[in-house]
């Protein structure tokens, strides 16, 4: 899909929300404000470290909850724009902007608009015709009418003729690994680089270690202005950054950059090489040869969907488990070193195009269902029993909570539910996770909300996948995995990886994709 007309809706997922003043609401609807606005600010960290279904789950969550129309609008424009932008689901962005653009409020305007302009970027020119004098006939004084004049007169360009037979194709020769741009700073304090050999910066000269800052706006290298933004760190050696009280040896170059005021410093890697300590740093290197390969191959895919989805960012990904974990150098080890060399260049594909390769610590012995946790449908992210990860690390877990404790949490989220009595599973997903959660409060009133946004998150619950008992005034939670539980388990492919190969462990876990050689 051409993403260039795209482009323009990437810095419109979070803005300021012009609701009625907080005077105006009755307390009712002040606290589902309350709690849609961080639902919706969250939901913007979340795509920062690549979490997109729960992103997601977070605007829905936002768009459910709110009972003010700006804000359930905003909430699902973003919504859309995340599910063109990150998560390859135009049909279902389409739909959102088709419900919206019914509407009577001011977005629908905005909604009817990106319809027709999603349906010119993906090549659908006659529907995209008709969406866009759907526009002009609607709102012919409207602000979006240049733009929708100067896509008609695109479309009217574009005349249809017969594709030309394709011509033979030349033997291709597999491309070089891509290099990834790795957030590894982001910071308004300083930061440190070293390395075993001198280190040298382009026009700054070369030296055995750099202190880095932003002060007024500048990059400061040793108290002086940087020459040129950004700078380059290389060495014939290893590099060492020492930033936020952590220190990493690493591959690569080290990029410095300002984004938002702050220090961005970026490690440009050999995806490969980056592999050399992610694999290491989400599974152990003890486990069975098998499982590291597997786990290679989920990583570089994920790594590779990022890079792909996130070309017009600042960085790839990040360097921690929001993303992958990648503790650098330190935490490399031969035999995951085997795993990454044996898989070279393998990422998982879907339609010929590379799949968001979730992965969690347990599954629970249940994946869980990508549509029923997050409502987005993936063929390749769908329930499945999973016994294997019942052997494995948290697969199972008690937690317990007096009523006093599961009240102040909820508050922090600003939930209030003073007078709990009882909370119920109000809606659960094929694996048997609870999607939504009724609390209900000694006077009578019920709240509905979606579990993970709001009760696991407020007592740091490892899963949805429970049951909620109470005993006198004590909450108590029994249940199976450890994080989202959708696509790969770590712990299942661990025991799995004793009897089968890698690609055995993928197909169980991703169904029916296919392991492409890209590299």
């Amino acid at each position: 899909m051409r993403r260039s007309h795209l482009r323009w809706a990437l810095p419109l997922f979070f803005f300021l929300l012009a609701t009625p003043t907080f005077a105006d609401m009755s307390p009712e609807t002040l606290e589902k404000e309350h709690l849609a606005r961080y639902c919706i600010n969250y939901a913007s960290y979340l795509i920062d470290v690549g979490k997109y279904l729960e992103a997601l789950e977070n605007l829905e969550t936002a768009a459910e909850t709110t009972v003010i129309t700006k804000t359930r609008t905003d909430a699902l424009l973003a919504k859309a724009t995340l599910l063109v932008s990150f998560l390859d689901a135009p049909e279902q962005a389409l739909t959102v902007y088709q419900k919206l653009a019914q509407g009577d409020d001011p977005a629908a305007e905005t909604a009817a608009y990106r319809e027709g302009l999603l349906l010119f970027d993906l090549q659908r020119t006659e529907e995209a015709r008709a969406s866009l004098a759907r526009y002009q006939k609607r709102f012919p004084e409207g602000r979006f009418r240049f733009q929708v004049e100067a896509l008609e007169k695109e479309i009217d360009r574009m005349m249809p003729a017969p594709p030309p037979p394709p011509p033979p194709k030349p033997p291709v020769e597999k491309p070089a690994p891509p290099t990834l741009r790795v957030r590894v700073a982001y910071t308004t304090k300083d930061a440190h680089i070293t390395g075993s050999a001198p280190v040298c910066a382009a026009n700054v000269g070369c030296r055995q270690r750099f202190t880095l800052r932003v002060k007024n706006g500048q990059l400061l290298i040793d108290g002086a202005t940087a020459p040129q933004v950004p700078v380059v760190f290389e060495s014939e050696k290893p590099l060492t950054i020492i930033a936020q009280k952590k220190e990493k040896q690493l591959r690569g170059r080290l990029v410095a950059s300002i984004k938002s005021g702050k220090l961005l410093v970026n490690n440009v890697v050999d995806i490969e090489d980056y592999l050399l300590s992610v694999v290491p740093s989400e599974n152990p290197a003890s486990w069975p040869i098998e499982s590291l390969k597997a786990q290679a191959v989920a990583a570089r895919t994920y790594a590779y969907y990022q890079l792909l989805h996130r070309k017009n960012w600042a960085y790839d990904l990040v360097d921690y488990a929001g993303d992958q974990a990648y503790g650098g150098m330190a935490k490399e080890h031969s035999r995951s070193t085997k795993a990454v060399k044996a898989t070279q260049g393998v990422v998982l594909t879907h339609d010929d195009k590379p799949i968001l390769a979730m992965f969690s610590a347990n599954s629970g012995g249940y994946t869980a269902d990508a549509k029923a946790v997050f409502d987005l449908p993936k063929p390749y992210l769908v329930a499945r029993q999973d016994p294997a990860s019942l052997h494995g690390s948290m697969a199972q877990w008690t937690r317990r909570f007096t009523t006093a404790d599961v009240v102040k949490a909820l508050a922090t989220i600003n939930i209030k539910a003073d007078g709990l009595t009882a909370i119920e599973a109000e809606q659960r997903g094929p694996s048997g996770r609870i999607i939504k959660i009724r609390l209900v409060l000694d006077d009578g009133t019920r709240k509905v909300l979606r579990n993970r946004p709001t009760l696991r998150r407020a007592l740091n619950l490892p899963e949805i996948l429970h049951d909620i008992d109470k005993k006198d005034d004590t909450f108590i939670f029994h249940g199976h995995g450890w994080g989202h539980g959708v696509g790969y388990s770590q712990w299942g492919s661990a025991y799995l990886g004793k009897e089968k190969n890698y690609l055995e462990i993928l197909a169980f876990y991703y169904g029916d994709v296919r392991p492409d050689k890209l590299w």
